[in-house]
């Protein structure tokens, strides 16, 4: 078979999949790849880096629910997929790799773009995952290209059900063991759990969220909803959820943990695996995975169906909403905090939007301070293995064109991924998107580990935290976005009014170069006026007027800047608070 049919042959499997993106990154030995795919009507967005193209596949993959492919040439451009690799399969995201490589003779031989390719994701191409490592000989382009159209089937059509949404697991699983699955009824639950445990909600998908607000509702016992459960903000579960953050988890008696969803992101659940491995604990979940070194998971179709209610623990939820309150008025005295400002980038972002939270500390800091007021977001993140590279190449997958989309991430998750914005260029034209930068000089969230606060503050500055003044001015220019600065939450406030297609930067103003406020203010009045941006409204949500401003289409990228002294304040006062 000659490289062309070969190259066809491998394209059409992947089609036959349910693949309609196809991200490229060229070389010569994917050369008869490329000669296919550009004779093809298929989708193509074509990158220079084959890690950011991975990650964009994943929010594509994310986004339409159907694999997204990526071509790679031979050598150390297939390595660069594997974070993408790890963070689709905890994630069960379908992606397709296919990977050019050199004849089978030269492995081993240390010849140029020659390394051992075949099974080189390991356990990361057994699930979701799909590799397909495939040999050229010279000549690359042996044949004839012919024009050809594709035939991808309709959604669920597709040869094998893309795995973007584990179905039923066939099995439960303990410890990476399988286990008898539940039988549906509060008999299901072990004993331990039937006093008065706490719910836990992670990630979901929104079709098992009426389920799990059934479950919730019946059972009547108290309910840690992260942002990512999509319930955080429910009104029908208003009376169960904890509202004062994952601190107040500890003030609760709780004899168990029944954990629905994805593996959590609050410290509270890592406790369970060393200073609470006391609390009995169980599962439930679209992904086999436990999250932790023990407990018992089941599939969230599992979920009992008639419980016995749990008597309301009124003390608890009084002091909640006591702690609650007074973690707002926190706020309200800091406004230059980093919390602060996040809560009113919260309030400011457009109803129905959809937003994608940074790993660290942006995702932690939502779940603390963002507003409860029930907008209609829809939370996204990455959450497989929770590392903070490819998250704006994953966003910009990710990107919905019927809706606006923001991205709220670190200063060095950005750095992490500068190079992101290459496929701007190559999106729907009809993307808004609003990119949050939160600047505060470094890795702050290891100013937070308590074990890390042992060590010098000075060493952990300079080597964990790795502080730095750098800005994001050069680098919006360099993508040939605008670029302004906001300091308080008053400047936020009017920044509702800017272009949709903008890159927050948010930093802490704690050195003497940063720009004042008066400055930032300027350039937010020297704006250029644009067509407003009209949101489908969440039901039951007030219709914004228009000098309350919603974000219109443009690109910019605005630094906000909390103030590090109010940060470290608020922190000290929230941490006085427990």
């Amino acid at each position: 078979m000659t490289n062309i049919a070969e190259a066809r042959r491998v394209i059409e499997e992947a089609v036959a999949r349910g693949a309609a993106d196809f991200c490229v990154c060229a070389g010569s030995r994917n050369a008869p790849l490329l000669a296919v795919l550009g004779a093809s009507d298929l989708r193509i967005f074509s990158f220079v880096d084959e890690r950011s193209a991975a990650f964009f596949a994943l929010g594509r993959a994310k986004l339409t629910g159907r694999p997204a492919v990526v071509i790679t040439t031979s050598g150390t451009a297939v390595a660069e997929l594997l974070p993408a690799a790890i963070e689709a399969h905890y994630s069960a995201i379908p992606l397709i790799f296919i990977t050019a490589d050199r004849p089978a003779r030269y492995r081993g031989t240390g010849a140029p773009q020659a390394i051992e390719q075949e099974e080189i994701f390991g356990v990361y191409a057994s699930g979701s995952v799909q590799h397909t490592n495939i040999e050229f000989d010279e000549p690359l382009i042996d044949d004839a290209v012919s024009r050809w159209n594709a035939a991808v089937p309709a959604a669920g059509q597709a040869a094998s059900s893309p795995p973007h949404r584990s179905p039923s697991l066939s099995r439960s699983r303990r410890g990476g063991e399988d286990a008898a699955e539940p039988a549906g009824g509060d008999a299901s639950v072990p004993s331990a759990l039937a006093g008065h445990p706490l719910v836990i909600v992670g990630g979901l998908h929104e079709h098992d969220r009426d389920r799990v607000r059934d479950f919730a509702i019946a059972l009547n016992a108290p309910v840690y909803a992260e942002p990512l459960s999509g319930l955080r903000e429910d009104p029908a579960l208003a009376h169960l959820l904890v509202t004062a953050g994952e601190r107040m988890i500890g003030r609760g008696d709780f004899d168990g943990v029944i954990r629905i969803g994805n593996v959590p992101t609050a410290r509270f659940w890592r406790d369970l695996d060393e200073s609470r491995r006391d609390l009995p604990l169980i599962s439930f979940s679209a992904l086999p995975f436990t999250g932790c070194s023990r407990g018992v998971v089941h599939p969230i179709e599992a979920l009992p169906v008639d419980v016995t209610p749990r008597k309301r623990d009124e003390n608890f939820f009084a002091t909640d909403r006591e702690q609650a309150a007074a973690i707002e008025r926190i706020l309200d005295a800091e406004p230059q905090s980093e919390l602060a400002l996040l809560r009113e980038l919260s309030r400011t972002i457009p109803i129905n939007s959809r937003v994608y939270l940074g790993n660290s500390l942006p995702i932690r800091e939502w779940d603390l301070a963002a507003t409860r007021n029930r907008r209609g977001f829809t939370i996204e993140a990455n959450r497989g293995a929770n590392g903070i590279d490819g998250q704006l190449s994953t966003f910009f997958g990710q990107c919905d064109p019927s809706r606006m989309n923001i991205c709220v991430i670190g200063d060095l998750t950005a750095i992490y991924d500068s190079n992101a914005p290459w496929i701007v260029p190559q999106l729907d034209p009809a993307i808004d998107f609003q990119i949050v930068i939160i600047n505060n000089g470094g890795g702050r969230i290891f100013g937070r580990v308590a074990s890390l606060r042992k060590l010098d503050e000075s060493t952990r500055e300079r080597i964990i935290e790795n502080i730095h003044d750098l800005d994001f001015e050069h680098w919006a220019a360099m993508w040939r976005m605008d670029y302004s600065v906001i300091t308080n939450e008053g400047d936020l406030a009017r920044s509702r009014k800017l272009a949709a297609s903008t890159a927050l930067d948010a930093r802490p103003a704690h050195d003497a170069g940063f720009l004042p406020t008066g400055h930032a203010t300027a350039q937010l009045a020297q704006l250029p006026n644009r067509a407003p941006f009209s949101p489908t409204l969440f039901v039951g949500e007030k219709v914004p007027k228009a000098d309350e401003g919603v974000f219109l289409s443009g690109k910019r990228v605005i630094e906000i800047r909390p103030d590090r002294e109010s940060t470290q304040r608020a922190w000290a006062k929230y941490d006085a608070l427990w």
